[in-house]
């Protein structure tokens, strides 16, 4: 003959578990939403890309320019840079290559962490925006703002862009590293250094 069970306290139907977990879902999700790491490159990766040929959406840099960027999406709002930009233009015949940037770093403009400017969304299919300075690899060259976008197809876009100064005085020659600079650059992950 077997013992019943004793009789103890009687739990409550658990009716309000699917309640629980549909929120710890909710907030999970939500958490996911904000996760870029996905974005970092490893030690032998970088994005790679071209920049935008159309004229219209071009200024300072020619068509042949492309783009290499390491990144470490985990520092996107950290003090530190979370990543560097490269570019090479191939010379022509008649010019020599140019790098207007050599492993210039995201610098962080920390006053942009407290201005609505740092969650900045512009266009469908960008999950993360984010303002950066970069020193060109001229010295003498004013620095550019590069704008980063890590986008929904796991690509980011990088636009370059450099206000310039106006010429001291009409038909005046201007140096090359205060002339207006804007380029967009869509660049996917590769494995390596893009070639240069």
């Amino acid at each position: 003959m077997s013992a019943a069970a004793a009789p103890g306290p009687r739990r409550a139907p658990l009716r309000l578990a699917p309640l629980v977990l549909a929120g710890a879902a909710a907030a999970g999700g939500a958490a996911g939403c904000d996760d870029v790491s996905r974005f970092s490159t490893a030690d032998d990766e970088a994005y790679c890309g071209a920049i935008t040929l159309g004229g219209a959406f071009r200024a300072g840099l020619s068509p042949r320019v492309q783009m290499r960027l390491s990144l470490d999406a985990d520092a996107l709002d950290g003090p530190e840079p979370p990543g560097a930009l490269w570019t090479y233009e191939a010379p022509d015949g008649a010019a020599p290559e140019r790098r207007l940037l050599d492993g210039a770093p995201l610098r962080p403009i920390g006053a942009l962490a407290h201005d609505p400017l740092s969650r900045l969304e512009f266009g469908e299919g960008r999950e993360r925006n984010a303002i950066y300075a970069v020193s060109a690899s001229d010295p003498a060259a004013e620095p550019l703002l590069a704008i980063l976008s890590l986008r929904t197809d796991a690509s980011v876009e990088v636009r370059l862009l450099r206000p310039g100064r106006e010429p001291l005085a009409p038909g005046a020659a201007q140096a090359e590293g205060e002339r207006q600079v804007f380029g967009n650059f869509r660049l996917t992950r590769r494995t390596g250094t893009c070639g240069f």
